[in-house]
């Protein structure tokens, strides 16, 4: 994935690149920077820019990618939330979802546990903490119904 984004600070043209990968990039009029996510799992991204007098931020959680511009989301107005703000047990809901969903259910496990995890965090980032459990309720409930549902074909072609 590519986002682009084209900016004026100060009667300035600006132009932003977010790359994603193995190792996502962020471009800032040509000069390249890595980043690092700050989960394992997924992909969350909040990289920092200062032009002149004005703090632009990268924002990208799984495969949403969207830019900050002095406290404020560009693609629909709402406030910045910082990524460094999400509760622990949140992390620690991404990591059970992701690990437990794959040595539970397998593939189709991972797949909702990696799913569930961005939910996690969009959730989190609205400080609906409650939401937050009740989604990770919900995923571990869907990975023990794929154990029993991926187990039972297994079963019946044996």
């Amino acid at each position: 994935m590519r986002k682009v984004w084209n900016i004026t600070v100060n009667g300035t043209n600006h132009t932003i690149t977010y790359k994603s990968g193995f190792s996502p990039k962020v471009s800032v009029d040509g000069q390249m920077q890595k980043v690092k996510s700050q989960n394992w799992f997924i992909v969350m991204v909040d990289y920092p820019i200062l032009i002149e007098d004005t703090e632009v931020r990268v924002v990208v959680v799984g495969a949403k990618a969207d830019l900050a511009i002095n406290g404020v989301y560009q693609s629909n107005g709402s406030a910045y939330q910082p990524l460094h703000k999400i509760p622990i047990f949140t992390s620690v809901f991404i990591g059970l979802s992701v690990l437990g969903g794959y040595f539970l259910s397998g593939i189709f496990g991972l797949l909702a546990g990696v799913l569930f995890s961005v939910l996690y965090v969009k959730l989190a980032l609205a400080q609906k903490n409650g939401a937050v459990i009740a989604a990770f309720i919900g995923c571990t409930l869907l990975q023990i119904v794929l154990l029993f549902v991926v187990g039972g074909m297994l079963f019946a072609l044996n």
